[in-house]
């Protein structure tokens, strides 16, 4: 049975980075009640992006809860959930060659990750019948990962339309833009976005190391600004 759905209200899946941080704005700049997902799968820098999405929900008074999916670290392959692999660095130049980063979205992939996550999301919504989850796609890393893609999103609402008694949605504020428009249009919200909360790099730590690919775009947007 098909169950009517309470309008604008939502379920951000929130890693503390600037995609789904800026997500999480848009969301506020709507008025919508949220409630934010934060998921520790084992990632080298899940204390560093769970603290992240901490900070961003308390400044945008969210309710936060965090996720634990250890086995999805677990099933291995990936730089970011094996120390022993390496993980990719790239110089801002090889952000647009696709031979480069093509390898570096290998060396980082985990395995149905997006997937995973968004079906999560969408139990959390369907439950507390919510009409929507909320993701941080782009289309600058869309090119190198299908799962972030618009053409992803429209045939995950299609399943999910059948799976979720609520057909619950997926959205991406940002999904048609890349990160230096998507800093431009936060630059403009009402509130101002607290950059300062924002994790955005691969590793664990005090610091980001600004070496990773995660790093190096995150600076170009800013700096392009």
């Amino acid at each position: 049975m098909i169950r009517p759905v309470r309008a604008a209200r939502c379920v951000v899946l929130l890693s503390g980075g600037l995609d789904s941080a800026a997500n999480l704005a848009f969301c506020d700049d709507d008025k919508k009640p949220v409630l934010a997902l934060t998921v520790d799968y084992g990632q080298r820098a899940a204390v560093p992006e769970i603290e992240a999405s901490r900070a961003l929900c308390e400044y945008y008074r969210v309710t936060h809860r965090t996720l634990c999916l250890p086995w999805l670290g677990e099933l291995g392959g990936s730089s970011l959930t094996d120390s022993s692999k390496q993980m990719p660095e790239l110089s801002r130049e090889q952000l647009d060659r696709p031979e480069i980063t093509r390898e570096s979205a290998h060396a980082v992939w985990v395995p149905n990750r997006n997937g995973v996550l968004i079906h999560v999301a969408a139990a959390f919504a369907e439950s507390s019948e919510a009409s929507e989850v909320i993701v941080g796609f782009n289309k600058e890393e869309a090119a190198t990962f299908p799962d972030n893609s618009l053409e992803y999103l429209k045939r995950v609402n299609e399943a999910l339309s059948l799976s979720t008694s609520t057909r619950v949605q997926v959205r991406s504020y940002t999904v048609e833009w890349n990160k230096a428009e998507m800093v431009g249009h936060l630059r403009n919200l009402r509130r101002e976005f607290p950059f300062e909360h924002v994790w955005s790099c691969y590793f664990g730590g005090s610091q980001r190391c600004g070496r990773c690919e995660s790093c190096r775009r995150f600076a170009r947007a800013i700096e392009r600004v």
